[in-house]
């Protein structure tokens, strides 16, 4: 991972909002009902396999609403998943079928829990579900809270069928256990920006996708989390506040 550290003034100037005279909301889910709502949301992973090294079992029953808040609770229970007894339980929850959108700001209001092994991400994949491309918007490690992760990836243009690229960044210094934080992208032709709590912290315009992404969040264990340890606290929570995604108005 490459980390980008902005000097002060440089951080000021690109603390950018989101205007409403520019953007058109497209999406939104505040969470105020009793329930995952499901006319936005799929409770389920769209390909139903265990990859990336990751322990837990994605099941239908780890999201629960209260107070306006939306959990993902991972438990230290088994749950059978892509055909194998696994040690955790958890959930992945994607608007695939539902909502995607080429283009535009996509933004979570969140809060993750704290312990090494646990893995929150919200990101994007192309409609209907394929990899790659992928835009993560967020993701956490956990057991360091307060750095977040940025990326995109992409197949080789000129290596087809070989390894695919990708290109990262992250930002030390807020805790988003500590409290709700925001997380977004702009997407545009061209150019990706990344912002936490309103200020641009990363950008790429590296073979930027073209084509329709859907939202996905998720709470993982394992994998780039490594195994959690007997300090982990079960059962561990990602709580989101909203998800929001807006197009920008044409001139």
């Amino acid at each position: 991972m490459r980390r980008l550290l902005l000097p002060l003034p440089l951080v000021l100037l690109l603390s950018i909002p989101c205007e409403a005279s520019e953007w058109e909301l497209t999406f939104f889910d505040d969470f105020d009902g009793e329930e995952l709502d499901r006319t936005k949301w799929v409770p389920q992973d769209p390909w139903g396999i265990v990859r990336n090294d990751e322990l837990q079992a994605y099941i239908m029953k780890a999201f629960e609403v209260r107070d306006g808040i939306l959990c993902i609770r991972c438990e230290d229970e088994p749950a059978y998943y892509d055909g194998a007894k696994r040690d955790y339980r958890s959930g992945m929850m994607t608007t695939t079928g539902k909502f995607s959108q080429t283009y535009g700001r996509f933004e979570v209001r969140c809060k993750v829990p704290k312990g090494r092994g646990l893995w929150p991400a919200f990101w994007l994949l192309p409609e209907p579900p394929a990899w790659p491309p992928e835009i993560d918007v967020l993701e956490i490690l956990c057991h360091e809270p307060d750095n977040i992760h940025f990326a995109h990836h992409w197949a080789d243009p000129a290596n087809p069928g070989g390894k695919n690229l990708s290109q990262s960044g992250e930002f030390k210094g807020v805790d988003f256990s500590e409290g709700f934080h925001t997380a977004a992208v702009e997407w545009e032709p061209g150019e990706i920006r990344w912002y936490v709590d309103g200020t641009l912290r990363h950008r790429s315009t590296e073979q930027v996708p073209d084509g329709p992404m859907f939202l996905l969040l998720n709470l993982a264990v394992g994998g780039w989390a490594e195994a959690p340890t007997p300090e982990t606290v079960f059962p561990a929570e990602f709580q989101i506040d909203y998800v929001k995604a807006w197009k920008r108005k044409a001139k």
